[in-house]
């Protein structure tokens, strides 16, 4: 369900810590270390969507991100530590959401359901789709990835339960709010797989009845949870 960002290419997503004499410049030696690290992702994630997990070395993302096999392995264990990596930052862009943000702080509905919207009608770039396929696929054989998958997937349930938590609060919703976070987690799930799996012929359409289903559950969460309390 991560992995969509947006990209247009390495060099553009690394801006101005393209080169290593560019990186060395930077005001400290931390920024110098958070500027290498994004660097190596950011080879690591075209490399693996251009030639699978499998299918690339280190050597090969040492070259794209101009940083030494020898520090690359200093920064990260290994190949499945570039994965966590990967999937942290795109669990942050969606965690992050000002939305859904503001849903947890306030249990504003309206911020809610745009963010709702907006997490089922995301539309992967060409790089995004190869990546989350090759990357659950290892999934399947991999315990380290699965489990990296499975941690980004409870963060963003939890964060659903909270900020539904915030929209209808008291004991006796508890149960109808986890069954919506489990239906909007999945749905969302559901329509990147079609993406990722089948042309776009119909998603949007599919898209709007699975969000209009989703704002009348809201809808009667709400005054379920506001007669019970009242």
């Amino acid at each position: 369900m991560l992995l969509l960002r947006t990209s247009g290419g390495v060099k553009e997503r690394m801006g101005s810590t393209t080169s290593g004499a560019q990186a060395r410049t930077g005001p400290g030696p931390r920024r110098n270390a958070e500027q290498r690290r994004t660097r190596i992702v950011a080879a690591a994630r075209s490399l693996f969507a251009q030639q699978g997990f499998h299918g690339t070395g280190v050597a090969q993302i040492a070259r794209e991100s101009d940083v030494l096999v020898g520090q690359i392995y200093r920064d990260f264990a290994g190949k499945e530590d570039l994965i966590a990596a990967i999937v942290e930052q795109d669990i942050a862009e969606l965690l992050d959401d000002p939305n859904l943000t503001e849903a947890i702080a306030t249990g504003d509905s309206r911020r809610l359901r745009d963010w709702i919207s907006g997490f089922i009608t995301r539309q992967p770039d060409e790089e995004g789709r190869r990546l989350f396929a090759d990357i659950a696929a290892d999934a399947l054989r991999n315990t380290r990835t699965a489990a990296i998958l499975a941690a980004a997937q409870t963060r963003l349930r939890d964060s659903l339960r909270l900020a539904l938590t915030m929209l209808a609060p008291g004991e006796q919703s508890a149960a109808a709010r986890d069954t919506l976070a489990e239906l909007i987690f999945t749905v969302g799930g559901a329509m990147l797989h079609r993406q990722i799996c089948f042309t776009g012929e119909g998603h949007d359409a599919l898209a709007r009845k699975f969000i209009q289903f989703i704002d009348d559950e809201l809808d009667r969460l709400e005054a379920d949870s506001a007669r019970s309390t009242g």
